[in-house]
């Protein structure tokens, strides 16, 4: 997927004023996915992504494999906490991305898997 088709998803996501905060991501070159969160506009380059937690600094979009924003995920406050679980309200997201009918795009039970490289 090209640099303006993943800046036009994160403004997508962006304005649907629902606050995700989670996603996976999977870079090429990394062989397991890394959870991080979903990057505010203001944190994009014109041809990178900001610091997200999935590298622990910038990276540019052409490294992406695919990114997932999930329904529900599980977290721990603190390290012997019992895991937690939230969820992220994706229906919206999903109407106004296939609105704009340009991603390669993969919605499941999961959530949402945008794709920069499909196998």
């Amino acid at each position: 997927m090209s640099d303006t088709k993943w800046r036009k998803l994160f403004s997508v996501v962006n304005e649907s004023n629902l606050k995700l905060a989670h996603c996976v991501w999977k870079l090429i070159g990394e062989d397991t996915p890394k959870n991080g969160f979903v990057p505010d506009y203001e944190s994009l380059g014109d041809n990178y992504v900001g610091d997200c937690g999935a590298l622990n600094g910038p990276f540019e979009f052409k490294y992406i494999e695919w990114l997932l924003i999930p329904y529900k995920f599980g977290f721990r406050p603190y390290d012997s906490a019992p895991m937690q679980y939230k969820t992220q309200e994706l229906s919206h997201v999903i109407e106004q991305l296939n609105l704009l009918g340009q991603f390669e795009l993969e919605t499941n039970a999961d959530g949402i898997k945008a794709y920069g490289y499909k196998p």
